[in-house]
């Protein structure tokens, strides 16, 4: 009984609230992106344009010396800000900010407002390989450390004691959650999520479970990725020695990615980032936000199988398990697909036949768009941006078309593909869609908000 007592007081003592949080429905107050063309506007922009970002990137004695990079992500970040982040970290930091501002949890200084409880903002935000890379910086500094008073190199032990006290905090993949916690002094229930080139969506979907399940009022989510400014000939090695997946269209950068067109070779690789905020309705109509949209349904699996490949029938029973209605238990009908598409042979292929087996006949009037011809594939990020333009098309009516799709392969040819031009269509429930190697997939449904919803 004292102990009781005594637990009860830390509670009072520590304000931890003893009444249990109802879930609420999640819905979308914010979002921000950037990619190889620049913020969540231009992008946008050059979606509806059917721009390519593809450029020469070259990476001498490799096989593929294109790809989409973006511009620096420590803008506006101060000198000690930069040595402390990677540039994974700094982008999330960049764009957590700017859908926080959008959301209007934030103030000109950048962190949470007083009336929002800190305690109660969760964060979602993660990356596939995020500054990995950087552990060769290390290993070069231990081991070609140079005596600036001998000018000799040092030996191992000596060169170790170089190393800077900030490059454990720019490496541990728990740190991109970790800043962007402490810039916008966020302190509620965080979850890092590693899936691939499905993980921005992922962090979608662990954001909306977390606000289902009462477990916080608002959740920063999404993606960021950055593999081809430092050290790109080590990034471009691993991919180039899965078969098939990069594009050697080296000649042609502007037209490498290429989805579903029937001379496709391959991804090209892209940074970018996408963050979003999710939000409990009520709680977010209680301070007079506005819901951009509202996550209707979410899903997420791992095929167990193939290290490479979709296993298209695990992938359409995720995608038929995020339709059903929580509250109903009914099926929702899509008015636009926004596909993953990574523009390799197998891949494309793939995610056509997880379409039909989830859709069957309805597939014949559902829209399909893809936006990787535009941006190239973000890798762990692509998930959150495919998200956040699959929210813009339905609150503009309008789906961007398909870059750099000239000819239709043949086996996707009863898709409803989306070419040329945007499509003008009045959308109520959009699907956004990712997959990632080992077989992760996550799919996050997006339904127009309405006053009485």
């Amino acid at each position: 009984m004292h102990r009781f007592m005594g637990i009860q007081e830390s509670a009072r003592r520590l304000g931890v609230e003893e009444e249990r949080y109802p879930g609420d429905i999640p819905v979308i107050t914010g979002f921000a992106q950037k990619t190889t063309h620049g913020g969540t506007l231009e992008t946008w922009q050059a979606l509806l344009e059917g721009m390519s970002g593809g450029q020469k990137f070259n990476v001498e004695n490799y096989r593929t010396n294109i790809a989409a990079p973006f511009q620096d992500p420590y803008e506006g970040s101060s000198k000690t800000e930069q040595k402390l982040w990677s540039r994974p970290t700094a982008l999330a930091v960049s764009l957590s900010r700017e859908a926080a501002k959008m959301s209007r949890i934030i103030g000109e200084d950048g962190r949470l407002l007083p009336t929002i409880n800190a305690r109660r903002v969760g964060l979602c935000i993660s990356s596939g390989i995020g500054a990995s890379q950087q552990l060769i910086d290390v290993k070069d500094t231990i081991h070609n450390s140079v005596d600036k008073k001998t000018d000799k190199k040092k030996d191992a032990k000596g060169g170790s004691h170089d190393v800077g006290p900030f490059a454990g905090l720019r490496l541990f993949p728990e740190q991109i959650n970790a800043q962007v916690a402490q810039a916008l002094g966020c302190s509620g229930w965080p979850i890092n999520t590693s899936e691939a080139c499905a993980t921005g969506a992922a962090g979608i979907v662990e954001a909306a479970r977390l606000i289902r399940e009462g477990k916080a009022d608002i959740v920063l989510a999404g993606g960021v990725e950055d593999v081809i400014h430092e050290h790109p000939d080590v990034t471009m090695a691993i991919f180039a020695g899965l078969r098939g997946a990069l594009s050697t269209r080296n000649e042609d950068p502007k037209n490498a990615s290429r989805p579903f067109d029937d001379k496709r070779d391959g991804f090209l690789i892209s940074s970018g980032g996408g963050i979003v905020i999710v939000e409990g309705m009520k709680h977010a109509l209680q301070r007079e936000a506005y819901p951009q949209a509202v996550v209707l349904g979410y899903e997420k699996s791992i095929d167990g199988k193939d290290p490479t490949n979709l296993d298209t029938e695990q992938v359409a029973r995720t995608i038929v398990r995020a339709l059903k209605d929580k509250e109903t238990g009914e099926y929702f009908s899509l008015d636009a697909i926004f596909a993953h598409a990574t523009s390799t042979k197998a891949g494309d292929e793939l995610e056509a036949e997880a379409f039909r087996l989830a859709f069957e006949e309805e597939l014949d009037n559902i829209p399909i768009t893809a936006i990787k011809g535009a941006l190239g594939h973000t890798l762990g990020a692509a998930g959150a941006v495919n998200a956040i333009n699959a929210i813009l098309a339905m609150k503009t009516g309008n789906i961007p078309p398909i870059a750099n799709l000239k000819n239709v392969d043949e086996k996707m040819k009863d898709l409803k593909l989306v070419t040329g031009k945007p499509l003008e269509k009045s959308l109520k429930i959009v699907g956004a869609f990712a997959y990632g190697f080992g077989g992760h997939n996550a799919v996050v449904i997006f339904g127009e908000y309405k006053a009485d919803n």
